[in-house]
């Protein structure tokens, strides 16, 4: 009989729904989704021609002038954050489904990445989704952590 219980449970009910965190990772996974499909078609003429070109190290660290425009194709799509922020979204919200709490440190870090680039490059729509994200994740893992009956499982 094991001490240590690691099952945790899927919550099959919207219950799940009703932590902050929740909305943060499904906020999340529309962000890197939208990102990443707008930006692809904003750019589809760069990546036909790369297809084109032959797909396969077409990118370099260090483009030239002919290759800038697909270097700067592929950082803005596929090589931007919107594939990791649709992961993180992913996991928070498998997270929450199965009735685990989200780090309250991850919501922190991700809402004073989202300021560091506010500051630095203006706060415009995407930031703030990103600095929405994080308070999000942080008010949930702040109210789970204080809501009754709720303990970590170790």
């Amino acid at each position: 009989m094991p001490i240590i219980n690691t099952q945790s449970e899927t919550t099959t009910s919207r219950a799940w729904l009703r932590n902050p965190a929740a909305w943060g990772g499904l906020l999340a996974i529309c962000g890197g989704v939208f990102h990443t499909v707008v930006a692809t078609l904003m750019r589809q003429d760069v990546w036909a021609q790369m297809v084109d070109d032959g797909f396969f190290n077409t990118v370099s660290l260090e483009p030239s002038a002919d290759q800038l425009a697909a270097a700067e194709a592929f950082w803005f799509t596929v090589g931007s954050f919107g594939v990791p922020l649709l992961l993180l979204g992913s996991l928070v919200t498998w997270l929450n489904r199965r009735g685990e709490r989200v780090p309250a440190w991850l919501g922190g870090g991700l809402a004073a990445w989202a300021v560091l680039i506010g500051m630095v490059s203006g706060f415009d729509g995407g930031t703030l989704v990103l600095l929405t994200i994080g308070a999000l994740l942080a008010a949930g893992a702040w109210t789970q952590r204080r809501a009754p009956g709720l303990q970590p499982r170790y």
